[in-house]
């Protein structure tokens, strides 16, 4: 009995881990255009997360309806010693055609220890997904960067969510990565 439960304890998280990794094709970031239009390099670990039971798979199609709330599981390969950001944009607002609002901001976290989300400091608030009608999908990227030094970050940031400069704030604050990612596509 004891040889099975330690043996679950190990296997379970362990098959989570490498049943994302199948799930999330991570040169998708390139055929999606994500790479290196948005970013410059591809993540370089896949990120667990999911809406009520739903996947997000690199790519795969949720309904604002399913996304309204912000996610119930975000994991990924995390060290205990280090501080991360999350960042989740979505870069063809308001419509792929016409970005004029381009890396809008629906979610951002600092100082996360490890991957407990749930413990960092909220810059903005999870705001759900809403595409607008017959647009074509949006992409929504979730990126995890690795803060420097364990530093705690307070600057302020303004309160703007659109227009977002990703590359400039990375550099600002002197982020490493990303070290994990993942999104998912979303039409009304």
């Amino acid at each position: 009995m004891g040889y099975r439960l330690i043996f679950w304890m190990i296997l379970v998280p362990f098959s989570s881990i490498e049943a994302q990794k199948s799930q999330c094709d991570l040169d998708k970031f390139q055929t999606n255009n994500i790479v290196p239009t948005l970013i410059s390099t591809i993540p370089q670990n896949p990120m667990q997360i999911e809406y009520k039971g739903q996947p997000v798979t690199c790519g795969n199609l949720l309904t604002p309806n399913v996304t309204r709330e912000r996610p119930t599981v975000i994991d990924y390969k995390a060290d205990v010693k280090k501080l991360y950001t999350l960042i989740m944009f979505d870069p063809d607002a308001p419509t792929p055609q016409n970005p004029t609002s381009a890396n809008f901001v629906h979610w951002l976290m600092e100082n996360i220890p490890e991957n407990l989300v749930i413990n960092g400091d909220t810059v903005y608030a999870y705001s759900p997904p809403s595409p607008p009608v017959r647009s074509d999908p949006h992409r929504y990227i979730f990126l995890i960067y690795e803060q420097p030094n364990r530093e705690m970050l307070n600057d302020d940031f303004g309160t703007e969510r659109a227009v977002f400069n990703l590359g400039e704030f990375v550099k600002d604050r002197h982020l490493k990565g990303p070290i994990a990612g993942n999104f998912f596509l979303s039409s009304s």
